[in-house]
């Protein structure tokens, strides 16, 4: 068996504190060796992102600076879309033995059966999802996928209320991100006026 490696895909539309933090919280727990983050070309069922892929890639680089065991994977933002997780975990299990661990919020893993493949999903890979409201505490709901709770560890890394929509939205009224970003990608926002002029599409 090779490497403990994370799986992180999403829009990263912009990648923000949320989501660094979280999946430091995630590695140490899971005793990841590396996580891969991997924006996303075109989730099924959402509206294009904000910003252009080059733009996202960028802000995620800037991102994961001060982590040598993170990286970005341009798989699903060379493939056509829609952009599937199970084709994604399918293209990594070809490229080696690693055990892979996909990562998400308990938001998302509520809605896990409803996506494309979810008993090949959790055949590909372990499920780290981490408390996201309202799917927490009392409100956890986990879906029913063979062998699923058999791959799945739920736990807690942080209280995390960030969200990108939040962000846009701050930013088309010319607020300030107040931290809530990594260091650099405010700037690089700023720099080329990402955001801004879009009030109306929310």
């Amino acid at each position: 068996m090779g490497a403990r490696v994370g799986i992180f895909g999403g829009s990263f539309d912009p990648v923000h504190r949320g989501h660094v933090d979280t999946i430091d919280a995630a590695a140490r727990r899971l005793r990841l060796e590396r996580v891969v983050f991997v924006p996303s070309r075109l989730s099924p069922g959402k509206t294009d992102p904000r910003a252009d892929a080059r733009h996202r890639v960028a802000m995620l680089a800037l991102a994961l600076e001060g982590h040598p065991r993170w990286s970005i994977s341009f798989e699903e933002l060379d493939r056509e879309p829609p952009s599937y997780t199970v084709d994604t975990l399918r293209a990594f299990a070809s490229r080696g033995d690693d055990e892979l661990w996909l990562l998400m919020g308990t938001d998302t893993l509520s809605g896990l059966d409803g996506w494309r493949e979810p008993e090949e999903i959790v055949k590909r890979a372990s499920i780290g999802a981490f408390h996201r409201a309202p799917f927490a505490g009392a409100g956890l709901r986990v879906p029913t996928i063979p062998g699923l709770a058999s791959r799945l560890e739920v736990f807690d890394a942080g209280s995390v209320t960030i969200s990108s929509t939040e962000i846009r939205r701050d930013l088309a009224e010319g607020s300030s991100l107040a931290g809530r970003v990594p260091d650099g990608v405010e700037e690089y926002i700023t720099k080329h006026g990402l955001y801004r002029a879009e009030a109306a599409r929310f």
